[in-house]
């Protein structure tokens, strides 16, 4: 019997608890709630100006980029379970130090790059081991559940972590917030083993040279990389709210409360009503509708004042249509990804790349804005106009190719690809 053909019997039966195993993206969201959320806190308690801050996460964020040219090797060498493991160890001590570095550190910057960028690749080990583990009917709740524990994670790290590194002795709290990182870990043991263990140095990059040269000329990849690219749903004001508290008089105690406890809820109950579209919508339908209602929203925003309920209402809302984007994203790039592909790590880091790029440029734009304007409404208005722009641009090609099925990647493909050897 060919233990490498397409997987059958027992592999085509759903496992169990795979909601539990989205939780394991939960190390992501609560590392990056340092980037993203408690580092912004901390510089602006420091005097930091808004758009240094914007800055510095731009950077971050930039940096997390280079995952595609670093992802193939998550598909070589070891396990993606071992690069799971260590990644997140690596993870864990770089927020440990970002958050123990002072303000005003020349290390700061490059610290939180290198942090980011180690959460981004266990992020892709993770899902391509997710992505080639589970059947395909598993494709819909895997990609509800991994935005809810990436959600999950990002809000109790936003709610707790200022709390710690303020509250408790010097380092305890920094030291506190680099264990937790890791408690996710514990989840890993129910993701079914896929890989076939260590082969030669040799023939893993000399496989990867030529099947990574298919992948990107795959059509519905490159179709898939143009919608990600585009800043449709990005939603990156998210990432800003940290540092913006105090234009709308806002408390650090509500910030943490709001990004917490609010990025929790509303990302559950989003993430689920996304799941609930989905049932009748496709992704990139519902991909792009939250894009042009998520932009409305925001320039809805501009006609209230700057007070904490304004606040607490832009973060909750903003929140609640990044997480139906990012579902239906997660349903697009799962749904990309062959059973049992030996490139699974590869192509989630390619479209993972993809979609975090807009992150990276909006962020930065969204900073401009600000600057532009001489405060927070010049973000909101730099942000929902590109993103509405973005999908009056797209709109049309994408019903086209939804129509045609050209975002669908058919068993054909996973013929083309090789199977592991």
């Amino acid at each position: 019997m060919d233990s490498h053909k397409p997987m059958s019997g027992s592999s085509e039966e759903r496992p169990r608890l795979i909601w539990l195993m989205g939780f394991t993206n939960s190390a992501y969201g609560f590392g990056y709630a340092a980037i993203l959320v408690t580092t912004p806190q901390l510089l602006a308690a420091h005097g930091v100006a808004q758009p240094v801050i914007a800055g510095m996460t731009a950077l971050a964020t930039t940096a997390s980029l280079a995952v595609f040219a670093l992802a193939p090797v998550l598909d070589t060498l070891i396990s993606r379970r071992a690069w799971s493991v260590g990644l997140a160890l690596l993870a864990a001590m770089l927020t440990t130090l970002v958050l123990l570095l002072p303000a005003q550190s020349p290390w700061l910057g490059a610290t939180l790059a290198a942090d980011a960028l180690a959460l981004v690749l266990y992020n892709a080990a993770v899902g391509g081991w997710l992505g080639a583990a589970l059947p395909k009917s598993c494709d819909s709740t895997i990609s509800t559940w991994f935005v809810i524990g990436n959600s999950s994670g990002f809000g109790i790290g936003a709610l707790t972590q200022f709390w710690l590194v303020a509250h408790l002795p010097a380092g305890v709290g920094a030291m506190s917030v680099g264990a937790a990182t890791l408690v996710p870990l514990a989840i890993l043991p129910l993701i079914p083993a896929t890989d076939l263990g260590r082969k030669a140095m040799h023939e893993s990059f000399g496989d990867l040279a030529r099947d990574l040269s298919h992948l990107v000329r795959q059509g519905p990849v490159l179709r898939i990389l143009l919608l990600f690219v585009l800043p449709c749903a990005a939603f990156t004001l998210t990432n800003a709210f940290g540092g913006l508290g105090r234009d709308f008089h806002a408390s650090d105690g509500l910030v943490s409360v709001a990004n917490g406890v609010g990025a929790v809820l509303i990302g559950v109950g989003a993430s689920l009503l996304a799941r609930l579209i989905l049932k009748w919508a496709s992704a990139p339908l519902a991909y792009l509708s939250v894009g042009v209602l998520g932009a409305a929203f925001t320039l809805a925003l501009l006609t209230l004042p700057h007070t904490p309920l304004t606040y607490i209402l832009a973060v909750l809302g903003e929140n609640a249509a990044q997480s139906i984007a990012q579902v239906s994203q997660a349903a697009i790039t799962f749904g990309s990804i062959p059973q049992g592909s030996p490139l699974a790590s590869s192509q989630y880091g390619l479209l993972g790349t993809a979609a975090l790029i807009p992150y990276a440029y909006m962020q930065a734009l969204d900073g401009y804005g600000y600057k532009l304007a001489g405060g927070v409404s010049g973000s909101f208005l730099m942000d929902a106009g590109l993103s509405l722009g973005a999908c009056v641009l797209i709109v049309w090609p994408v019903m086209r190719w939804i129509a045609a099925r050209k975002l669908e990647i058919g068993a054909d493909s996973e013929g083309a690809i090789r199977t592991a050897a």
